[in-house]
């Protein structure tokens, strides 16, 4: 959100003080930010040019967390002042407002986090700076060769390979789940411990929750994300498409491209079904190939994550799909009370258990007037420090896989590691190129339509084939 995700409030340096305090904060615009002069003149001062203010484009999760001050421990000189701004709440809005700043030639902002959906677009049109010619090879070599590849890749120049934005955190989704209403129908700890690894089936699972559901005091029984948005297109319905064997484009292979050239899958039988299953969840017709009770309410049809992370915190859920920050969330409101969290990776279909590549990119305005402050900041950005004050303010996952470990040993997320871990080892990327953004909304459109039964799961399919294969041969 991922992908296409939203604006996660996370609001101290500890994480007790964290987890005490999360909660919805409301966001501001990018018009708000005051990290340069519209006028052009540089905000640096000394005779390095380093100095002045550096705004950095993040999110409410940034902002009273210590974040500036732990960049300051980790390198930044302190004649560089950082500040954090608050976003859009949905991703595409965040994608809005930065591009309506580019084509301005706004200074504002130095730096921006970008969605890894939505990265390559940006880096394809030169709307971001190519860090390669602004950085050392040192430091270029030493995030590539450290940082998470899959979230690399969606940093790079699609032709020329060149790095133009680092891997903040990724994000990958999981199912939380009420261990205490699975204990009251009858399942135990060995059930739990197999799920962390061994996810059950689309058809195992929904009757697992419905029976959960069926004396419990929680209003529905498993919530996720459908509404017509970025969200639904790239990782909601991604999951189902792949875990029943669809694909956007024949093969994993094909993500990226070449457009044009690649053969059109959306509208196939397997792609259908993975309509099928998520229309099933809400309806329960037994459309899918596979028997699917419906635990799903219409309502998730109009829902993003804070709509299924505050009825999943309120105790108002069996089960909800989100992203690995809502374990945090979860584990705070739990606190005190008759609830118990667990954590499974998604339910697998024909095709195995899937998950949604999420997570944000460290980019450069190319009109920033501050660049040399601006790239101490990305060097303290990538430091392990920094890294981990990140994970224990904002519960924001670490880009780097030798800092696995310190995510083990988090009192918080170390309980779910072996449901994390196989998480991370299967997760499917969106097809992310300069065409995506106007194909995604044509795959939220149709799968939502048929999600509130304006249209069958056929008629979707045969719809997004018909439109996306126009888009790939204009393109191509």
């Amino acid at each position: 959100m991922a992908e296409e995700q939203d604006s996660r409030t996370k609001g101290s340096v500890s994480r007790r003080r964290y987890l005490a305090g999360a909660g919805a904060v409301g966001a501001a615009g990018l018009a708000g930010c005051s990290g340069g002069n519209s006028n052009g003149t540089t905000t640096g001062t000394g005779g390095d040019g380093i100095g002045g203010k550096v705004t950095v484009f993040s999110g409410p999760q940034y902002v009273d967390a210590g974040m500036p001050e732990a960049l300051h421990e980790a390198g930044v000189p302190d004649s560089i002042t950082i500040e954090m701004v608050r976003p859009p709440q949905q991703s595409g809005s965040k994608q809005q407002q930065l591009r309506t700043a580019i084509n301005a030639k706004s200074t504002d902002p130095d730096l921006v986090l970008t969605d890894n959906g939505w990265t390559i677009p940006f880096i394809a049109r030169g709307d971001l700076v190519n860090l390669e010619k602004e950085m050392s090879d040192e430091f270029i070599s030493q995030v590539k060769d450290e940082g998470v590849q899959s979230m690399i890749e969606t940093g790079m120049h699609p032709k020329t390979g060149d790095l133009y934005s680092i891997p903040a955190f990724p994000d990958f989704p999981t199912i939380q789940y009420r261990k205490d209403l699975f204990r009251a129908a009858g399942y135990t700890d060995s059930d739990f411990e197999t799920w962390q690894s061994n996810p059950p089936s689309w058809s195992e699972f929904t009757e697992a929750v419905s029976k959960a559901h069926e004396n419990a005091d929680a209003k529905y029984g498993h919530v996720w994300q459908g509404d017509n948005y970025v969200g639904l297109a790239c990782c909601t319905f991604n999951e189902f498409l792949t875990s029943m064997g669809g694909a956007f484009f024949g093969s994993q292979e094909n993500l990226f491209g070449p457009i044009g050239e690649r053969p059109v899958t959306i509208g196939s039988e397997k792609s259908t079904d993975g309509i099928e299953v998520a229309v099933d969840l809400i309806h329960g017709e037994g459309l899918a190939p596979t028997d699917i009770t419906a635990v799903s309410p219409q309502e998730v049809a109009g829902w993003i994550e804070p709509d299924t992370k505050s009825i999943f915190e309120s105790g108002n859920a069996v089960t909800q799909r989100n992203w690995t920050y809502a374990i945090g969330g979860a584990a705070s409101k739990f606190e005190g009370t008759d609830m118990e969290l667990g954590v499974m990776p998604l339910p697998k279909g024909p095709n195995g258990s899937w998950h949604a590549q999420g997570g944000w990119l460290l980019s450069m305005n190319p009109y920033s007037d501050n660049k040399e402050s601006a790239k101490e900041v990305i060097k303290a950005w990538w430091s392990d420090s920094f890294l981990k004050h990140q994970f224990d303010a904002a519960n924001f996952m670490p880009p780097k896989p030798s800092l696995y470990s310190y995510v083990q040993q988090s009192e918080t997320y170390g309980p779910y590691f072996e449901p994390l871990k196989f998480s991370a080892q299967n997760l499917i990327p969106r097809p992310t190129t300069s065409v995506w953004p106007s194909q995604r909304t044509i795959v939220a459109s149709e799968v939502n339509a048929a999600l509130r039964k304006k249209k069958s799961p056929q008629e979707a399919a045969k719809a997004m084939q018909e439109k996306i294969e126009a888009i790939e041969e204009q393109a191509g």
